[in-house]
C-alpha cells in the first residue's frame, strides 16, 4: 500500500516550458553580464543551447558549469558555488509559476489519505520552497529533498533513502510522480513505484521504457488512483 509520495517539481507540479523558457531568456544575459561575458544575442544563444532540453534534470551547479565550459571560463569550487548562486538569483527574480493542474484539490485529497507528501527537486532547498510557497501548497508537503550538497541527485536513489528513513516506510511503500527519465529511473533506483506525467518535457514514448504507470497530469491521480494500485500490486 502506498502511504509516501515524492513529487518531481519542475513539469510536473509547474509547467516547465512557462517557467523556463521565459526566465531563460531573461536570467542569461543577467547571468552572463554577473560572470563578464558580453551579453550579446550570439552569446546569450551559446548559454542557452548549452543547458538545452536538460535543464529539466540540472542542478544550478551542472547549468552553471555547463554555461561557463562553452566561454571556457575556468573555476575552482568556491567560483563555482559563486556563479551559482548568481543564476540561482536571477532565475528566482524572473521565474513565471504556472501549476499543471488544480493542485490545491489535488493535496487536499491526498491529505484526506493520510499520504505523507514529499518533494524531490535538482533545485537548492530554498528555491524549492519558495516556488511552493508561489503555487500555495508548501504546508502539504512534510519532506523537500534538494539539492543540499549531501544528498546525491537523481537519478540516485539518496532521495527516498532519506524519505524512508525519515518516515519509516518501505520503498515498496513510496510513488514517485515525475515528467523525466530520470525521474522514473529514480523511482526504479529506489525500489519505488514509478508514475509518469505528460506535463512536462518527457514524451509517452521515453517514460513508458521505466514508468509503472504513465497519466497526462498529476491532477489525474485522484482518478486514476485505483488503476494504479492495481499496478503497484502487480
Amino acid at each position: 500500500m502506498i502511504k509516501g509520495i515524492l513529487f518531481d517539481k519542475d513539469g510536473t507540479l509547474l509547467k516547465f516550458d512557462e517557467l523556463w523558457d521565459e526566465a531563460t531568456k531573461m536570467v542569461m544575459p543577467k547571468f552572463l553580464h554577473k560572470i563578464g561575458i558580453d551579453a550579446d544575442e550570439e552569446n546569450v544563444s551559446r548559454a542557452v543551447k548549452a543547458v538545452g532540453n536538460s535543464i529539466a534534470a540540472m542542478t544550478y551547479r551542472d547549468m552553471t558549469k555547463a554555461v561557463i565550459e562553452v566561454f571556457e571560463i575556468e573555476a575552482d569550487d568556491k567560483m563555482l558555488s559563486l556563479y551559482s548562486k548568481h543564476f540561482e538569483e536571477v532565475t528566482k527574480s524572473t521565474a513565471n509559476i504556472l501549476p499543471t493542474a488544480d493542485l490545491d484539490k489535488l493535496f487536499k485529497w491526498l491529505s484526506d489519505r493520510k499520504l505523507i507528501v514529499g518533494l524531490a527537486t535538482a533545485d537548492t532547498k530554498q528555491t524549492a520552497l519558495k516556488c511552493l510557497d508561489r503555487l500555495g501548497i508548501r504546508h502539504f508537503f512534510s519532506y523537500v529533498g534538494s539539492d543540499d550538497g549531501v544528498l546525491k541527485p537523481k537519478p540516485s536513489s539518496d532521495i527516498i533513502e532519506d524519505f524512508k528513513r525519515k518516515f519509516g516506510i518501505n520503498s515498496e511503500e513510496i510513488m514517485v510522480v515525475g515528467d523525466t527519465n530520470t525521474d522514473m529511473q529514480f523511482a526504479k533506483n529506489g525500489g519505488a513505484l514509478a508514475v509518469g506525467v505528460l506535463s512536462g518535457v518527457g514524451e509517452k514514448e521515453e517514460l513508458k521504457e521505466s514508468a509503472d504507470f504513465i497519466i497526462a497530469d498529476v491532477g489525474q491521480l485522484m482518478h486514476d488512483w485505483e488503476n494504479i494500485k492495481i499496478q503497484e500490486s502487480r
